[in-house]
């Protein structure tokens, strides 16, 4: 299921798993079948003016945006990014330059990682840097602004 309204869309279900004939399992977002779970992934609020306030005040243009997330479900992830819109007609994907997403390869839970790909390329440095956790289960920001002098924000 998508939430739609005035901004565009604000919602995504989140998917249940589900198994097709070859026992293969397939994550409902990518059978686009309209079958969701019973939650809805949204932006938080404030997450919404700020990156609204990003896109139309041009006072902002130069800003850099990224997405630094440890998501068990990357193809998820990826699809909220590519579907959630700030404004009609922008979404979350066309508003981040870099994304570092899950937790395998180079990622690991960390956030630490995910920094040091997105330092990698984008050569933005550390002290330039500025993050804000939703994490309610792991401090990042202390383990981000000890390990490289990220700052941020719970």
């Amino acid at each position: 299921m998508v939430a739609t309204t005035p901004l565009g869309c604000v919602g995504l279900s989140v998917p249940k798993r589900r198994r097709n004939g070859r026992g293969r399992t397939i994550p409902s977002w990518e059978l686009d079948d309209g079958y969701g779970g019973d939650e809805t992934v949204r932006l938080f609020d404030g997450a919404r003016r700020a990156l609204r306030e990003l896109a139309l005040n041009p006072r902002y243009r130069g800003i850099v945006l990224a997405c630094a997330s440890s998501s068990l479900e990357p193809s998820y992830s990826h699809a909220c990014l590519d579907k959630l819109e700030v404004l009609p007609d922008l979404t979350l994907r066309e508003m981040f330059t870099y994304n570092q997403i899950g937790r395998t390869g180079k990622l690991s839970p960390r956030k630490t990682t995910h920094f040091r790909e997105l330092h990698r390329e984008s050569s933005v440095p550390y002290h330039n840097m500025l993050f804000f956790d939703d994490c309610g289960y792991g401090d990042h920001v202390s383990d981000l602004e000890e390990a490289l002098g990220v700052q941020g924000v719970r």
